[in-house]
């Protein structure tokens, strides 16, 4: 038992590690920089209208130990219009406020956040350690802990991994409830639930699906008090996501919302890019119903559900289209999840069907239905499909379930673990670009999937330690995704102006590349010296390089001149392709 803990232990110190350096290394993604102005503006404020899409907990988290380091703040520009999500362009003036300080405090956000990986990872241990023994308690562990999404995205100040941590948490209290239904049980529960809810709004789920498995769990069993437990655990969960929120507008009748997705607000007209929103239960007989949850957390979720019905611009496996496609998250499983972890998945069910015949069904349907739920809901959403990192919450049961292979194939489940060590540190510390070997790793990743699943603007500060070792690399053209200007960071660079072959030092971002538009796509023409992580290429045009691929596109040469003639005499920086920084 005491090796046992000693080597939970140290999976843990080395899961902290990794984290703790990649919490240091990488530059504000696009979803951290309206997160963490949010948190302060939730502390410094009381109001949560600010990036309602999502519930506070994490984001107030993340900006309690930065409050104490007094940073500039501005909210005059808020305002709380029915759409909800000026977030980001405040998020953005936030980081153009404290300018390079800025950097400093979201590094220190992201340590406070570092809690929830822990506790992901204890519970993943636990619960498949009480199923299926100790050597499936230490795999499921070892499957958290060296995922590189897990890696990448526990290292942000994103709800994706907390939100994956508490959820797995919540469905473990609720399986000891359903063993014991005593009171202490259910109260714990209960906080669980709503800490869960207090993460992401996508364990909505949980307020109809634990009564549920309740049901299926004692189908044949009458119990009175078990019933009467359940319902305080729901009310806790209830309770703990209006707490959150300071019950604020707690208890608003339905009908005085004023809603903008479809399937609250009816139909709705639009006027240029501002809707105009509705109410589908008004005038109706249920309009008075008093709502038993905070009123932003409800227009959050009106708000993103709108998001999802809108057909945006998608990209899965080279192709753009408007609106997405049902098997977007099937696919990326396949293409970014370690071949290891993959191969375990299938083992497992394979284990299932012919070694065990579901012998501990009850179990395996609390763990399995609420993953189930999460993917198929996420899956559903198909106006939508830029984010993998959506279905993280489903990662942990996932890790448990497959741990039960260890007691059947331990040989086999030793080897996959050894590969995804090795896939995942031969990427690490550029986690949020992983792809695995089946498609030729990270480098071809852009070819499949892009959005935050390459390029989240993480490595901007990557490119400005490349950039300061090359001081000759002039003039320097930049074309970023990241929402803030690499300026702050003391990159000094010229916008690109031409969408045609030219002469000279360019970086630019994956996305940018490989953007619906194809402004930028002839630079897939040349080789880059260099790359910092996975999502910023650097290319060194010369006049003979960009009058060659000027040539294949139809267009006029480039005349020398003296200038550019004794430039091509001058020796490069002594970068290779595909070098990351």
């Amino acid at each position: 038992m005491r090796s046992l803990y000693l080597f939970v232990s140290l999976a843990l110190l080395l899961h902290i590690s990794l984290l703790i350096n990649n919490c240091l290394v990488h530059s504000p993604s696009n979803g951290e920089i309206p997160a963490l102005s949010a948190g302060i503006y939730h502390w410094q404020t009381g109001n949560f209208d600010l990036f309602r899409v999502n519930p506070p907990l994490v984001r107030c988290l993340a900006a309690l130990p930065v409050l104490a380091m007094q940073p500039k703040t501005d909210w005059s520009k808020h305002y709380d219009f029915l759409t909800g999500r000026d977030e980001f362009p405040i998020g953005i003036d936030f980081v153009y406020l404290n300018g390079e300080r800025s950097f400093l405090f979201f590094k220190v956000a992201r340590l406070a956040c570092l809690p929830f990986s822990l506790l992901g990872a204890f519970v993943c241990f636990r619960w498949a350690k009480e199923l299926y023994g100790d050597i499936s308690g230490l795999i499921a562990l070892s499957l958290w802990c060296l995922s590189p999404i897990i890696l990448g995205h526990a290292a942000t100040i994103g709800s994706d991994v907390p939100s994956a941590a508490c959820g797995i948490f919540a469905c473990y209290q609720f399986w000891h409830w359903m063993q014991k239904t005593t009171w202490f049980q259910a109260v714990f529960t209960g906080l669980a639930l709503g800490l869960a809810e207090l993460t992401k709004t996508t364990w909505i789920i949980l307020l109809s699906l634990l009564p549920i498995l309740y049901l299926l769990w004692f189908v044949h069993v009458k119990n009175k008090r078990a019933w009467r437990q359940l319902f305080v655990i729901l009310l806790l969960g209830i309770f703990c996501i209006n707490l959150g929120y300071g019950f604020e507008r707690f208890g608003t009748s339905l009908g005085d919302f004023r809603f903008i997705s479809r399937i609250l607000g009816g139909k709705y007209s639009e006027d240029g890019q501002i809707k105009v929103g509705g109410n589908r239960f008004k005038n109706t007989l249920i309009e008075q119903i008093p709502v038993l949850l905070p009123a932003n957390y409800v227009l959050g979720i009106d708000i993103q559900k709108s998001d999802f019905e809108f057909k945006n611009d998608n990209y899965l496996n080279g192709t753009w289209q408007s609106g997405g496609w049902w098997y977007y998250y099937l696919f990326a499983l396949l293409v970014r999840e370690p071949i290891g972890t993959l191969f375990l998945f299938f083992l497992s069910i394979f284990t299932t069907a012919y070694k065990e015949q579901f012998k501990n069904w009850k179990d395996e349907i609390v763990l399995l239905l609420p993953a189930i739920c999460v993917f198929t809901l996420v899956s559903a959403q198909i106006g939508m499909n830029h984010h993998y990192r959506y279905i993280i919450p489903i990662f942990p049961f996932l890790f448990i379930w497959i741990g039960k292979v260890a007691q059947y194939h331990l040989k086999t489940t030793l080897l996959s673990l050894l590969l995804i060590i090795i896939s995942s540190f031969v990427v690490y510390p550029h986690c949020l670009s992983y792809f695995n070997e089946l498609i030729g790793g990270p480098k071809n990743g852009p070819k499949y999937l892009l959005g935050s699943n390459v390029d989240w603007g993480q490595d901007i500060l990557l490119l400005k330690k490349w950039h300061d070792k090359h001081p000759k690399t002039t003039p320097f053209f930049l074309k970023s995704t990241s929402y803030f200007d690499p300026a702050v960071a003391k990159i000094e660079y010229q916008i690109i102006n031409s969408t045609y072959p030219q002469p000279g030092w360019y970086a630019l971002s994956v996305n940018s590349i490989y953007s619906r538009e194809k402004q930028y796509r002839y630079f897939l023409n040349f080789e880059p010296v260099a790359m910092t992580g996975y999502s910023m290429y650097i290319y060194h045009i010369t006049l003979e390089g960009a009058n060659r691929v000027r040539r294949e596109m139809g267009l006029p040469e480039i005349e020398a001149t003296t200038s550019e003639q004794n430039k091509t005499n001058e020796t490069l920086p002594t970068s290779k392709s595909a070098n990351c920084y």
